[in-house]
């Protein structure tokens, strides 16, 4: 299709979104076709470790990344028997396109061992662990029904005529934009071995996902021995961002390898790596649905 062509079909579509629902449905985030595409995010071969682009997806309106931002391996106390490792990323959903949104997001984080001998990580915590709202919506609406009788008395002159009643009900609606966190097993064994956040969009302002979301995860080990994070990440996306060549069974991700022998990063603040269990996860977390830019014309 021309670049004329396509900027017509955005034309049309610009403000569609405000004035009908807009079906969304599951899009498979993985661009179909061989290994080599560029939409599977690979290790480094001399720099495999602890990688901080985790997830890119680009192209079809909106661009979706997954940066891990503070790595931080340590113990869960001093007088702890558990080493600790902190992780902290951070999720962007930027449309590229007007009218373009994601709907609802699905991150999972699954922690493996490298080696089948080593002993198997544990989700201890994550931030965002429970519901939480945001944005908050109210609306007010009026239904009325109506329906009609005919008139039985036999007296009247117009037996065609029909007592029409209606009843108006009045209520208020709210909505929000949702983010719900939790741990989960694998192939139901304990421990906890995924860590899990959903992301609602305010269906009634049509808002999308938040812009960026920042997440926490603290993971109990009981050796020091390499282990990994393997990301998944399902989107539903409005009905224009279609990502058809997403499609098709090709690989996901390559595994985040984390070393515990690795520097601190330190990014967000000094962490005391003898304390890790001590850490408020929340307080390392962020949601930021739109960056104003306030006084910018000079």
């Amino acid at each position: 299709m021309s670049d004329h062509g396509e900027e017509e079909k955005e034309a049309r579509l610009e403000g569609f979104e405000e004035k009908d629902d807009v079906d969304v449905f599951d899009v498979g985030m993985f661009e179909g076709g061989s290994e080599g595409s560029g939409f599977h995010t690979k290790n480094n071969p001399k720099d495999p470790y602890q990688r901080s682009e985790v997830i890119q997806r680009a192209g079809h309106g909106v661009d979706i990344r997954c940066t891990l931002i503070d790595a931080i391996h340590g113990a869960m106390s001093a007088d702890s028997d558990y080493w600790a490792t902190l992780l902290v990323l951070q999720f962007r959903f930027d449309p590229a396109k007007r009218a373009r949104r994601v709907a609802e997001a699905t991150i999972e984080l699954r922690f493996d061992v490298s080696d089948a001998n080593n002993q198997v990580p544990e989700v201890d915590a994550i931030s965002f662990d429970g519901n939480y709202s945001f944005l908050p919506s109210r609306q007010s609406e009026t239904i009325i029904k109506g329906g009609s009788g005919s008139i039985g008395a036999s007296y009247v002159a117009d037996l065609s005529a029909s007592a029409n009643w209606e009843k108006t009900v009045a209520r208020e609606t709210t909505d929000a934009t949702t983010i719900s966190g939790g741990k989960l097993v694998l192939n139901n064994i304990p421990p906890n071995r995924v860590a899990k956040w959903t992301l609602l969009e305010n269906k009634t302002l049509k808002t999308g996902v938040p812009a960026t979301i920042r997440v926490a995860v603290r993971i109990k080990r009981r050796d020091e021995a390499i282990f990994t994070c393997i990301p998944r990440l399902e989107c539903k996306a409005d009905k224009w961002t279609r990502l058809e060549s997403f499609f098709g069974g090709v690989p996901e991700d390559d595994p985040v390898l984390l070393k515990p022998d690795m520097k601190a990063t330190n990014k967000l603040m000094v962490y005391d790596t003898e304390e890790l269990g001590s850490v408020d996860l929340q307080k390392l977390s962020d949601v930021t649905f739109t960056t104003m830019i306030m006084n910018a014309q000079k």
